[in-house]
């Protein structure tokens, strides 16, 4: 059978009232269409959630939905798209709430305490690996620039 909203074809026992699982769970959690945003910008719907530029549908987390849905990664979608790098692809309280769960559990203090067996302290130059520092890099660069 095919889903009446987005055409795929749905297994049988996944199929209600005319929509695959997944458009299903949409609708029933308030999902509306919504009209495609122009290329190179972010909408949002009026719960807050971010529009896709492929379906139209409106997610919390739109990263998400772009891989399973639609099989691309973010990178991809926001090149394809004329996206910045750096735009949100979330809900805009999304980050907030996740920052302050973040510090509620202490995970400031648990990445510090994780991470002190992989930082190089003074004169420890074996933990290099042969890699050369920032610092020997933009010195490179610029010796080579000099000599332009």
């Amino acid at each position: 059978m095919l889903c009446g909203k987005c055409g795929r074809d749905a297994d049988g026992k996944y199929f209600h009232l005319g929509m695959c699982q997944s458009c299903y769970e949409y609708y029933r959690k308030g999902g509306t269409e919504n009209p495609l945003p122009e290329h190179g910008k972010i909408k949002y719907d009026c719960r807050g959630f971010v529009i896709c530029h492929i379906c139209g549908r409106a997610y919390k987390r739109l990263g998400s939905h772009i891989k399973e849905s639609h099989g691309m990664s973010i990178a991809e979608y926001k090149e394809t798209f004329g996206l910045c790098n750096n735009s949100k692809t979330t809900e805009k309280t999304y980050s907030e709430q996740m920052r302050k769960l973040a510090y509620k559990y202490d995970m400031h203090k648990r990445l510090k305490v994780l991470g002190e067996n992989t930082r190089i302290k003074k004169g420890e130059n074996d933990k290099r690996k042969g890699k050369k520092s920032r610092l020997q890099e933009c010195l490179e660069r610029s010796e080579r620039y000099l000599k332009k």
